[in-house]
């Protein structure tokens, strides 16, 4: 519970630190002028210069010196404006009307104002964020493919082409056998009957050729 009720006041300080500082800055030269039209117009300066000189030592954007932390520089800040509230209560620090309407509106303001400065440092953490996930990934190249094995469809496939090819080429042999075959016994017949009849007229030659004893 009083984390959420931290949350909820920091959620409030809407103003930037410079915010509280530039003003403190402002007060000086404003205060110091109006001490001019009022009577008793001390307690104005002493107001105007005690601002000023919390910013110069404060750890902010336009502080110089930066001996005070935030946080404490924001509870000064309504340390002495409350003090500076009350001090028309003492007789000889009390202005005339004039001067204590001035101041009072300016201590007011400047504790409201400082109650509304982000007196954080660093980035405002979230609380309840769930886990961080990281959403980087390596990209890896696909493998190359694997060459086909003797057992990869591949390889009934090309076997069934190299199959259909050489019973392509069987058939065309044959069919070209069954063609000129006819032809070729013929041929064969040819020759076979002309070395036939050649025998015969060397054998009748031989048999008419006279004999020596005769």
């Amino acid at each position: 519970m009083s984390r959420d009720r931290a949350d909820r006041r920091a959620a409030r300080r809407v103003f930037p630190f410079w915010v509280l500082q530039g003003a403190e800055y402002l007060l000086l030269v404003a205060l110091a002028d109006l001490s001019l039209h009022v009577g008793r117009g001390g307690l104005l300066v002493a107001m105007g210069a005690a601002y000023a000189v919390l910013a110069l030592t404060a750890d902010g954007p336009l502080g110089v010196v930066h001996l005070c932390g935030r946080r404490l520089h924001a509870a000064l800040v309504v340390a002495v404006s409350a003090t500076a509230a009350l001090a028309p209560i003492v007789p000889v620090l009390r202005p005339d009307l004039e001067g204590i309407i001035i101041v009072e509106v300016i201590a007011v303001g400047m504790v409201r104002l400082a109650t509304l400065t982000n007196t954080a440092t660093g980035p405002r953490p979230v609380s309840g964020t769930g886990p961080v996930v990281d959403a980087t990934a390596a990209v890896v190249a696909p493998p190359p493919p694997a060459p086909p094995s003797p057992t990869s469809p591949a390889a009934p496939s090309a076997a069934r082409l190299a199959g259909r090819a050489a019973g392509s080429v069987s058939a065309a042999v044959a069919r070209t056998s069954a063609q000129h075959r006819p032809a070729a016994e013929e041929q064969v017949k040819r020759g076979i009957r002309g070395a036939g009849r050649l025998a015969g007229k060397w054998t009748s030659t031989d048999d008419r050729r006279p004999t020596g004893g005769d």
